[in-house]
């Protein structure tokens, strides 16, 4: 089974940068456009992966539009994009990546790559702590004997062995910069 494509929603008040951005994804993403902060609420949906958003624009900045995705704890990467360099009146912005404009096509596909790869990196984390919870509690519950016996446990015990090859994996693809923000 293919997995579909990530959606990305790209939301720029300047309806040609905003239409360029998206052109530069839709080979490797489905893409969604919005020019300015309110249409972009009402485009946010289960089927957005990743908000590529520009911080100044007129009527709800895209700091205002964070902030409302944040609210709502919904659940998808935000990169903010700005020709304004980051200050400190970042640091209670929840995001996952910032470029400043203007942005070179590697530039903007390696910055959704990363966002994708630490969102990745985040669930293997969640589901790898899941299993080794009940890896841990089986193992007190139980004898060696009895576990080594058990079908379901061996798959346990592999599918923790394929996560942390994954994680493995993803680790490696990450840029260093990304590995010291999951870190901190």
């Amino acid at each position: 089974m293919t997995e579909s494509p990530k959606t990305i929603l790209v939301v720029d008040d300047e309806t040609d940068l905003a239409e360029s951005y998206a052109l530069r994804l839709e080979d490797r993403y489905e893409t969604k456009v919005a020019t300015s902060g309110g249409e972009a609420l009402t485009k946010l949906g289960p089927d957005v992966d990743l908000v590529l958003l520009d911080r100044r624009m007129p009527g709800m900045a895209g700091d205002d539009v964070i902030k409302r995705i944040d609210e709502w704890e919904l659940e998808f990467q935000v990169i903010l994009v700005s020709a304004i360099d980051p200050d400190t009146d970042i640091i209670d912005l929840p995001f996952d990546g910032y470029l400043t404009k203007s942005v070179s096509t590697d530039e903007l596909l390696d910055a959704v790559e990363q966002a994708f790869l630490k969102q990745r990196y985040e669930e293997l984390v969640a589901e790898y702590n899941a299993a080794a919870e009940t890896y841990d509690v089986l193992r007190e519950a139980h004898t060696q004997t009895e576990l080594d016996d058990n079908e379901e446990f061996a798959e346990l015990e592999a599918r923790l062995a394929e996560l942390k090859e994954e994680f493995d994996e993803t680790i490696a693809e990450l840029d260093d910069s990304s590995v010291t923000d999951l870190l901190e």
